[in-house]
């Protein structure tokens, strides 16, 4: 055997294209037989942002000094919550975002009145949510925007508090800036109410589907009862009304479960932060890929060699040092360059080239000493046998 590091050699590549055979191959089974769909979907579900918060997040959370959440839960009376607002547009906040739909009349004719008297009164600018319905797939567009009972006889600001979900139950990662509507442009609530607070105009955008980022920070929540006590906190801020404690508006999150309000709360920050997480290209993690199996093709074949009695675990430290690199390189540039690297194919580079090296090698043999191709003689698994 030739005792020649030979960094650059086909043989290396060949491994790679060996690699990516062998993941082609498991892909393929994994999507057309049924057995494998809880795998398919785990895969699907799961995305490396998930982790980046995780290493983000400490044991000593800071609450954001942007966004005040005011728990409404306990309240029913719609004039009482017109009160309520009164009382957090007194301590002189710089938006107030509602995230309750008052969609009936209903019954309750004087606390109606309150009501929309409280909100015309409100010296705060004020965003109200409203609800996004019959979504046409072809035209990428909704149908019907259901807004308060008291939109028509006033001039509001209706914003749509629909989350982004890819289905029913999935994990929201995601939110959305605007959305058409009857071919007009709305905006989402978190957006609208994120520009007022900022002083910018809301605009339809490029990237219209931002990240959201649940960095290491939480928001401070008081009740109702106790806006009086907490002048100060609210003045200022964006103060955030609505059912923080409500079983029934809770969504699933990198997090875990977390109340709408408080999704809405995170995704407000992000867009405030100027947090816009571009994904890099599908080929730069390819080319990624490639790069880390190439140097582990080339590492893989020599540690046997000139270690062979302790080959196992340094090969086994190797991979493990790799994939904590590669995701540690890609957490710094997710927090520090807002960039979102695509770690699914040099990961599974990493978990599927040892197998894929011994296939390829008995490959050359048989190409070389069966078929007898000139062309694999060279081959740097062959040279052993010489």
């Amino acid at each position: 055997m030739k005792k020649d590091w030979k960094f650059w050699h086909w043989d290396h590549v060949g491994v790679c294209l060996m690699t990516a055979l062998l993941a082609a191959i498991i892909g393929l089974v994994s999507v057309n037989l049924s057995m494998f769909n809880p795998v398919e979907q785990a895969f699907e579900n799961f995305h490396m942002t998930d982790v980046y918060y995780e290493m983000s997040r400490s044991e000593d959370i800071e609450l954001n000094n942007d966004i005040v959440m005011v728990d409404m839960v306990e309240l029913r009376d719609r004039g009482e919550i017109g009160q309520v607002i009164q009382q957090i547009s007194a301590c002189k906040p710089r938006v107030m975002a509602v995230d309750l739909l008052f969609y009936r009349e209903g019954d309750d004719a004087l606390g109606n009145a309150m009501l929309v008297s409280s909100i015309d009164e409100a010296e705060a600018p004020i965003v109200f949510s409203s609800k996004l319905v019959d979504y046409d797939k072809e035209k990428d567009s909704f149908g019907t925007l259901i807004t308060s009972f008291f939109a028509p006889i006033g001039d509001y600001q209706f914003a749509y508090g629909n989350v982004k979900q890819d289905y029913e139950g999935g994990i929201i990662r995601e939110y959305t800036l605007s959305q058409k509507c009857q071919d007009k442009t709305v905006y989402s609530l978190a957006y609208q109410s994120a520009c007022v607070y900022t002083g910018e105009q809301p605009h339809e955008q490029e990237i219209n589907d931002r990240l959201i980022v649940f960095g290491d920070t939480d928001f401070p929540v008081i009740s109702y009862k106790e806006v009086n006590e907490y002048t100060d906190l609210l003045k200022d801020k964006i103060v955030l009304l609505g059912t923080f404690s409500n079983e029934e508006d809770v969504h699933f999150t990198p997090l875990g479960k977390m109340p709408g309000m408080k999704l809405q709360a995170y995704s407000m920050l992000s867009y405030i932060q100027n947090r816009n997480i571009k994904d890099l290209p599908i080929w730069f993690s390819i080319l990624l890929a490639f790069i880390v199996c190439y140097f582990s093709s080339w590492i893989n074949y020599w540690i046997p060699r000139l270690w062979p009695k302790v080959d196992s675990y340094i090969i086994s430290c190797y991979y493990f040092l790799m994939a904590a690199l590669l995701v540690w390189a890609a957490f710094l540039s997710f927090m520090y360059l807002q960039y979102n690297i695509n770690l699914l194919y040099p990961l599974a580079g990493i978990a599927l080239i040892e197998p894929a090296r011994p296939l390829y090698e008995d490959s050359v043999r048989i190409l070389c000493n069966k078929l007898h191709l000139r062309i694999f003689k060279h081959s740097i698994y062959l040279e052993e046998e010489d």
